[in-house]
């Protein structure tokens, strides 16, 4: 008995180490596989990759010493409040109050009496208008010719720097919020690395984002349905090229962003001219959307999503932006005003990979990319 114990315990050690064997020889085969396989995420020329992260390009220095010399703004609407209407003065909520939010959701293009510290020295974003001006910022990196008067106007302001109120209500938005399910598909791409000419649609998507356990971290591989109902106006086809692994697209004539903070109020995001160049791989793209945005969508956007009371957390006084706004607006005069409607500006923008289905299916898909293709192939020859 005691033999035939033996025997079985020796065969049970020696199945053990020879399965153990197998998985080591297996997992190295899986390995040895994937370094020399590309990413199955391209598929028939075709990736996709949905937005998880978007703010506002904000160079920033310790202390703000180097882009914001003359001090970050601490006037407010609270600190404002307190210099109009001094407490030892009599107040009546009509003069006071409901007075100010007449002027943030009516304003008027009227210097006030508070200095206002506008952003300088380097900053991220592109060269929109191919120029180099007097007023164009230098990237970080050397490159001149940035345009992004968004971020003179806005980079001095706490609520819009990191950990700012603005901030983090864009941050925590972008994950949560279907409403700014933003998407780009490259198709007719031959070489993540090196592709001179790739098609870039941009979509909305319907579903949540795939996470790991925790529910915290984003990973690739989900899955996306455009959406083709009320995102359908957002759908837009562009072209673009791939060189040492960065995606850079045409300028679109105008695009509509799904907006959305935190708060829950959905908005929009006008950009003309809007382009994206993007650092791309099989699992994730990151990079800036640049382009000139609409002034009054962009503050409408702003007073709609935060009320004053979110707004004296950053010490964003709404009226006072809207003046240095329309002051630093620099493209798309109004034809009879000669006054520009639009500002230079850039998105930081990270994105993960993303299989992206049309509801009904692939074939209503590849009928939707057509009718895109046919509808742009159209324009271009009324515009010629």
């Amino acid at each position: 008995m005691n033999t035939r114990f033996q025997q079985h315990a020796r065969l049970g050690r020696q199945l053990v180490a020879s399965l153990s064997l197998f998985a080591v020889c297996a997992a190295q085969g899986v390995l040895a596989q994937e370094a020399e396989e590309p990413s199955t995420a391209l598929r028939n020329g075709t990736i996709g990759y949905v937005l998880t992260d978007m703010i506002w390009s904000t160079y920033e220095t310790p202390g703000a010493k180097t882009e914001c010399p003359k001090g970050v703004n601490l006037m407010g609407p609270r600190e404002q409040f307190e210099v109009r209407h001094p407490q030892n003065r009599k107040r009546t909520l009509i003069e006071t109050q409901l007075a100010y939010e007449a002027r943030t959701w009516h304003p008027t293009q009227t210097e006030d009496s508070f200095v206002f510290h506008e952003a300088v020295g380097p900053s991220y974003g592109l060269n929109l208008d191919g120029r180099v001006d007097p007023d164009d910022f230098t990237h970080p990196d050397g490159t001149p010719g940035i345009d992004n008067q968004l971020y003179r106007a806005t980079g001095c302001l706490n609520g819009y720097r990191t950990d700012g109120l603005q901030w983090i209500f864009l941050k925590m938005a972008i994950p949560k919020q279907r409403f700014t399910r933003f998407m780009v598909e490259l198709s007719e791409v031959d070489d993540l690395r090196n592709d001179p000419d790739v098609k870039v649609t941009i979509y909305r998507g319907l579903d949540r984002l795939l996470t790991d356990a925790t529910g915290e971290k984003i990973v690739p591989g989900g899955s996306q349905r455009i959406d083709t109902r009320w995102g359908a106006s957002l759908i837009q086809q562009v072209d673009g090229q791939i060189v040492d692994g960065v995606l850079t697209t045409k300028p679109t004539a105008q695009m509509i962003i799904p907006w959305n903070s935190d708060t829950g109020v959905p908005t929009l995001q006008i950009l003309r001219d809007m382009r994206v160049q993007l650092k791309i791989t099989p699992t994730s793209a990151e990079g800036v959307i640049g382009g000139y945005t609409d002034v009054e969508t962009w503050y409408a956007s702003l007073i709609r999503a935060d009320s004053t009371h979110h707004l004296s957390n950053g010490q964003v006084a709404a009226p006072t932006l809207y003046n240095v706004l329309k002051r630093l607006a620099d493209a798309y005069p109004d034809p009879d005003s000669g006054v520009n409607t639009a500002i230079s500006s850039s998105l930081d923008v990270k994105f993960t990979q993303v299989f992206i289905q049309h509801p009904e299916g692939p074939t209503a898909k590849a009928a939707l990319l057509r009718s895109l293709s046919e509808r742009q192939t159209q324009t271009a020859a009324l515009a010629d």
